[in-house]
């Protein structure tokens, strides 16, 4: 039939498409599908890890360019530019870049503190940390430190910090688009589902309504699942009747708001500035080619309950009070801005997780093995959890997930 192949990949985002491109480079085929009508609706990836708390030493690793672009590369269909600075791009001259190819740009992270802060306690931790990881960490305070701080102005409090030079961030929107256009022309429009409805995997296959229609597709091997609060009714409806329990189950939704701001100053944009519970920098899309002149605050909202919230109660978080009272407190004490022009507000809901193994909804073993269960003749189903977030976290995750399941189908 049209439809049967290898391997169905279901799931909203970056993740989907990531292990699909990854499949497909292994030479399986593969039938995408997705629940929302596109692959930008719940947009639950971030451009960088925002470390909001004390990260792990394995979290700062990869959020550096080499870490990043080792990442982005083998299952993009295209360039994956980069930019270092704008010292850096002088030195180095312009030569051919892609203007449209998504960008990985290095920026300094800097972690600011009021002085005498109880906080100033965990900035001496992360200058540690930080220097065990070989990341030339320095400790600034005063003028020196509001000079690079994002959109900050003269005469804003006195504050301490660390900043790690070399972080950076990367263009999600760019890197989505160009895989799903790879994808499209590769599997075919027929193989890329969206808005799929009443997905129910069968024994060595699979059924789901999209188009007004019934579709069934034979599977050779399984489905892989990649688990966002978009899917949680879904996966939690497929535990029960199969009468498993998850292996990891998330601790709760964490609410984010990307809030955009028009600057009436240039906006440096090497430098990308944590206060809090919020990360402020440069908004920019490809590489730099002009002053930048609009800011992006990303602010960290309520953990919510995630079998319990419904779409209301998180939409009632977004924009609250509270939102604005804690981004009026940063403008007042460090940028000094004395009125803003608010742009956008882009909210976000991501799972935080306490376990990320994935595990088998259908046959395979459980957990995963070295040699895996093998999928027998009803084929596997795999839950992947932690598929959003920061984009390298998801892109990382999407590819261990598909070579557990190369192996476990052989």
């Amino acid at each position: 039939m049209l439809l049967d192949s290898d391997v169905a990949v279901l799931g909203t985002g970056v993740a989907p498409l990531v292990a699909a491109s990854h499949l497909l480079s292994q030479g399986k085929s593969v039938l995408l599908l997705n629940p929302d009508t596109d692959f930008f609706l719940e947009d639950s990836e971030l451009p960088f890890d925002p470390m909001i708390e004390l990260p792990e030493p394995g979290r700062i690793r990869r959020g550096t360019p080499e870490s990043a672009l080792e990442q982005l590369r083998p299952e993009f269909p295209g360039a994956v530019e980069y930019w270092s600075g704008p010292e850096a791009e002088r030195r180095a001259g312009t030569g051919f870049r892609d203007p449209t190819a998504p960008c990985v740009r290095a920026r300094a992270r800097l972690w600011v503190a009021p002085s005498g802060a109880l906080r100033h306690d965990t900035l001496d931790e992360l200058f540690v940390l930080a220097e065990d990881e070989d990341l030339n960490p320095q400790l600034m305070e005063g003028p020196p430190l509001m000079r690079r701080f994002p959109g900050a102005a003269a005469g804003a409090d006195l504050l301490q910090g660390v900043l790690i030079p070399r972080l950076c961030d990367v263009d999600v929107s760019r890197y989505r688009i160009g895989l799903l256009e790879f994808l499209r022309e590769r599997l075919g429009p027929e193989r890329v589902v969206c808005g799929a409805s009443q997905i129910q995997p069968m024994p060595g296959g699979v059924r789901f309504h999209a188009g007004g229609m019934a579709h069934t597709a034979r599977l050779r091997d399984g489905m892989l699942v990649y688990w966002t609060p978009r899917l949680t009714q879904w996966v939690l409806a497929q535990a029960r009747r199969a009468e498993v329990s998850p292996v990891s189950r998330p601790r709760g939704v964490r609410l984010w708001e990307q809030w955009s701001f028009i600057s009436r100053d240039p906006i440096d944009p090497a430098v990308i500035g944590n206060v809090g519970e919020m990360a402020i920098w440069a908004e920019l899309e490809g590489l730099p080619s002009a002053p930048a002149n609009r800011l992006s605050v990303l602010r960290a909202g309520p953990l919510l309950d995630p079998f319990e919230t419904n779409a209301a109660q998180g939409q009632a978080s977004w924009a609250s009070a509270e939102s604005f009272s804690a981004i009026m407190t940063v403008f007042d004490s460090i940028l000094r801005w004395n009125r803003i022009s608010i742009r956008a507000m882009r909210p976000r809901a991501i799972f935080e997780w306490e376990f990320t193994r994935p595990w088998f909804l259908q046959g395979g073993r459980e957990p995963p093995g070295p040699r895996g269960g093998g999928p027998g003749e009803e084929g596997y189903v795999f839950v992947v959890p932690a598929c959003d977030g920061p984009l390298v976290e998801v892109i990382r995750t999407a590819r261990e997930s598909c070579g557990i399941a190369l192996e476990v189908s052989g």
